[in-house]
């Protein structure tokens, strides 16, 4: 059984969690791209933060989040939409559920809120600012009284073993807690529950371009009880008017 623990640093003091702003949209790229291995400095397809940026912001300002230090600098980000597709029904693509980089498939009275992406600058990783932007997470999930979250987790740490290993197996240990995997074990630890693999999730050679469903439900979530349609009557039980009943 292979286990990997690690001394977390707490995240500083000057780190603060704030709602997302045009003007983070170049420090929300540049954590993206770093976080997964890409240069800031070329334009890559598929991360936010630029071109569409103030759409997605404008559909679901509340949903955005960024973690930044004293200086303003972004050091995480976490972006969400809404959407009424439960975590229950056959999974979609990443690219399915999103729509686009403007967040096109948001629906604003959406009962789940849907992780679209969460990235930490590599050189602030296990400092604790993932568990602030969770934190974030659930909070608005409760404040908006959503079922709760899910999203697509990337099996990342599946690159040191996929010579040994297939990715279900890799991920059926990962699930168990035989092996650490730098993303969804955290995932977990934040009280995400693992569901299933979603293959052809998203492109990333590096975990076979498949997710792991990984789902959070609101234990604060109150279900709203619509008001009942009005009975629909026949000709021979309508009400009298007030005429027919002084008669």
């Amino acid at each position: 059984m292979e286990r990997k623990s690690r001394f977390i640093k707490p995240a500083s003091a000057d780190v603060r969690i704030v709602p997302a702003k045009p003007e983070h949209g170049p420090g929300v790229y540049r954590v993206i791209c770093l976080a997964n291995g890409f240069d800031p400095q070329k334009a890559i397809s598929g991360v936010f933060g630029l071109g569409d940026w103030q759409t997605a912001l404008a559909r679901f300002p509340d949903g955005q989040f960024v973690a930044l230090n004293a200086d303003g600098e972004v050091l995480g980000v976490a972006l969400a939409l809404r959407t009424s597709y439960a975590p229950k029904r056959p999974p979609k693509s990443w690219r399915e559920m999103i729509g686009d980089l403007s967040l096109s498939k948001h629906e604003p009275k959406g009962r789940w809120l849907y992780g679209t992406e969460k990235a930490v600058l590599p050189s602030h990783q296990g400092r604790g600012i993932g568990r602030l932007l969770y934190e974030a997470q659930f909070e608005l999930a409760k404040r908006l009284n959503l079922r709760g979250i899910y999203a697509g987790g990337m099996l990342k740490g599946y690159r040191a073993h996929k010579d040994h290993m297939s990715l279900r197996e890799y991920a059926s240990k990962v699930i168990k807690g035989d092996l650490f995997d730098p993303t969804i074990s955290v995932q977990i630890r934040r009280g995400f529950k693992p569901r299933s693999l979603i293959e052809n999730y998203v492109w990333d050679h590096q975990c076979e371009h498949t997710g792991l469903l990984i789902v959070w439900e609101n234990p604060d979530y109150r279900r709203v009880l619509r008001p009942a349609l009005p009975e629909k009557l026949g000709p021979d039980k309508r009400r009298p008017s007030t005429l027919q009943a002084a008669l």
